[in-house]
């Protein structure tokens, strides 16, 4: 079987070659000696050991291709590496060192030129025989759902061209388990060479579970069992297979009932509850792989931990339904439930808790989500807020959970701070949900959950100080607090910001610019960004112009046209402007209203709170500031979801008359910027403090997405 040159990451295969700046040295090419004298060697000719023995000594500088890195190397690391990828001799005979030479490899070769063979099963020149070795290895039983994966992909595997190369189908069929053996030899032929890589490994492995119906692990580099073989990027785990195979093939004999070679000299492993579900995670039925997930994270901590390391390590695949990092998220959810079931803590939640959770991953009319969001902050305790907590978690993939849960732990936690503070119980769970949400590598508010103790009173600090806990993540987060509170933040707000964003633009003769780039089509992409950064620099009074002058033109990426209407005026509850008829019922209000009572007109009908007896509540409005710029709980792609608050700013910018230093509209979008109204909602909630419009006090928490 023949592999193909490709880029592989040279880091992994600890080179110690470098870049080369302005040197003029030699390219080694596939003409190269040492490259000649690889290929005699991957052919199994003996004699190309003996004449590569003398670039061990070579320091001769030379330029080396790994993919398309040009790195700077000696011929000697070139030669080591190519007699290292192409022998199996054991430490004992012969270690390959920086400091190996000449003299010693030669001295080596002469000494056992009659006891050195190559091996055809490894490709490989060797002087201890592969079953002459030892390996440490486990076996245990191919799951239910695997075993019907593998029949399902059965028929392609055995018609593989490289299972067909090697007649391996037909000595399956002769039910002769020296199968087994080539397949393991096969899957070694195509480990991982300098510049070569396979990308199927994985057919090989499938192939052997397959006509086996068992999973054989094997220790890997670091002398750990491995169990995922075919994603191991070193070769040791390929070769100890291959050791295995060479050893007890010939044990194996074929079971005529259930289909598969059985080796009745050894013991074969039950899967255990744990491994079974960690398989379930990649099924392509979401509900079952979610179903999996969930029960994980009930599993035994110390081996869902172990699982799960070993399958981040070996990056296998998972459903999409789970979270995007489903195992650092398992590391984290089952030492939670492991703390509730331990404190007495509620994780599940009531039916209609987990039945709201299902309506905020559905595609709820912004209203109706904001009811329901509001609804949750004020029935929510915090006896049943983990079990939310964790639900949300669950669905992390859920981007209508994932902020609105974002909202709703924001506010919440600031509501019900005093009674979270003067409760122990309450005070050290969240403590330790700080310390494992912030190990969920991921974004999200879900690693701010210390903000909230920000401005902390003397008392509840002092309370920190003389807490008793024996839990060692609660201990460190409390350090934090206090490490904090001695060094405050010094962050300053941003202040007024403008950039190619964000800033004014005065866009004259607008009409006559966009007909005259509709009109005079040549490249569609070109005339598509020129029209996108006209439109990002119009103000106000332009839009009905705009509007019309694009009305029939088509853009190539369809939502780029009118994707300004919002990113750049913040109309979120304004409808899909791809759709004429909310082009046409814009237009009709635009005419119809105000600038302010557009504006207002929406936040109504988006059912927003922001007034009293029709006039501007600015209490109100400075809470919606404050929590409405809403980041999500974990995830959600790392932007922000700003809804209602420019609307709000703008009110406020036509009522004072000022924009307090800002540009005259949210952003100049471009099609390639994005702008969130964060800085701004500050200066504003600065502004109304300030000039003593605020009749309440609003002294709770600081927003978790608060810098």
């Amino acid at each position: 079987m023949t592999t193909v040159r490709i880029i592989t990451i040279w880091l992994l295969l600890g080179l110690t070659a470098k870049t080369t700046v302005g040197q003029n040295l030699q390219v080694v090419g596939n003409d190269h000696p040492i490259y000649q004298l690889e290929a005699r060697l991957m052919d199994g000719d003996k004699s190309a050991l003996f004449e590569i023995a003398p670039y061990f000594d070579s320091n001769k500088k030379v330029i080396e291709f790994l993919g398309y890195h040009r790195l700077e190397t000696v011929e000697s690391e070139i030669a080591k590496r190519v007699v290292a990828e192409n022998s199996l001799f054991t430490d004992e005979e012969f270690k390959i060192t920086d400091s190996s030479t000449t003299k010693q490899f030669t001295a080596f070769l002469n000494q056992n030129n009659n006891k050195i063979v190559f091996s055809k099963l490894a490709t490989s020149f060797l002087i201890t025989p592969l079953d002459k070795r030892t390996v440490k290895f486990e076996i245990r039983a191919v799951s239910e759902a695997k075993k019907q994966e593998l029949q399902d992909s059965a028929k392609a595997l055995l018609y593989s061209d490289w299972v067909k190369e090697n007649r391996i189908d037909s000595i399956v069929n002769q039910r002769n388990p020296i199968s087994l053996l080539l397949i393991a030899s096969e899957l070694f032929k195509i480990r991982s060479r300098f510049n070569r890589y396979y990308f199927y490994e994985e057919e090989f492995t499938n192939l052997l579970q397959y006509l086996t119906g068992t999973e054989i692990g094997v220790e890997n580099e670091k002398k750990e069992i491995s169990w995922y073989i075919d994603k191991d990027f070193h070769p040791e785990s390929k070769l100890n297979l291959l050791i295995y195979f060479s050893n007890y093939y010939s044990q194996y004999k074929w079971d005529e009932k259930k289909s598969v070679f059985l080796n009745p000299n050894q013991e074969i492993k039950a899967i255990g509850k744990e491994e079974l579900l960690f398989q379930l995670l990649s099924n392509k039925n979401d509900s079952i792989a979610i179903d999996a997930f969930t029960q994980l994270t009930v599993c035994n901590p110390i081996k869902v931990t172990q699982l799960a390391d070993e399958y981040q390590s070996a990056n296998i695949d998972k459903s999409n339904a789970i979270p995007i990092f489903p195992y650092k998220f398992l590391r984290q959810l089952v030492l939670l439930t492991n703390y509730c079931k331990a404190n007495d803590i509620d994780f599940v939640g009531t039916k209609d808790l987990q039945s709201n959770i299902s309506l905020l991953q559905s595609q709820l009319p912004f209203a109706d989500r904001r009811k329901l969001e509001d609804k949750l902050i004020n029935s929510l305790t915090l006896d049943d807020i983990t079990a939310f907590e964790y639900w949300a978690l669950i669905y992390e993939q859920s981007w209508g959970l994932t902020y609105s849960a974002g909202r709703i732990l924001d506010i919440f936690y600031s509501k019900n701070w005093n009674k979270l503070i003067a409760d122990n119980k309450y005070l050290s769970c969240y403590l330790k949900k700080s310390a494992l949400f912030d190990e969920l590598g991921i974004i999200g508010i879900c690693n701010s959950y210390l903000k909230k103790f920000s401005g902390s009173s003397q008392s509840t600090l002092t309370q920190l100080k003389t807490f008793k806990t024996s839990d060692n993540d609660v201990k460190l987060q409390i350090e934090k607090v206090l490490s904090q509170s001695n060094n405050p933040n010094s962050k300053k707000a941003k202040g007024t910001i403008s950039w190619d964003g964000n800033k004014n633009y005065e866009v004259k003769n607008l009409e006559k610019q966009l007909n005259e780039l509709t009109n005079n089509v040549k490249d569609s992409s070109k005339t598509d960004d020129a029209i996108s950064k006209i439109l990002s620099q119009i103000n106000y009074s332009q839009i009905p112009t705009a509007l019309a002058a694009i009305e029939d033109y088509p853009f190539k990426t369809k939502w780029n046209k009118y994707s300004f209407m919002e990113r750049d005026w913040g109309f979120f509850m304004a409808g899909d402007f791809d759709i004429k008829e909310t082009r046409d019922e814009f237009l009709k209000l635009y005419s119809k209203f105000s600038e302010y009572a557009l504006y207002a007109y929406y936040l109504d009908k988006a059912g927003i709170d922001y007034t009293t007896s029709n006039k501007l509540d600015h209490d109100k409005i400075y809470e919606l500031l404050k929590y409405d710029v809403v980041v999500a709980f974990a995830g959600g792609g790392g932007g922000t979801q700003d809804n209602e608050v420019y609307s709000l700013v703008k009110l406020l910018e036509l009522t004072f008359k000022t924009t307090l230093g800002y540009p005259n509209k949210l952003c100049n979008s471009n099609n390639m910027y994005g702008c969130d109204s964060d800085e701004r909602a500050k200066a504003w909630m600065r502004y109304m403090a300030d000039k003593k419009l605020l009749n309440q006090k609003h002294g709770e928490p600081i927003s978790y997405h608060y810098e």
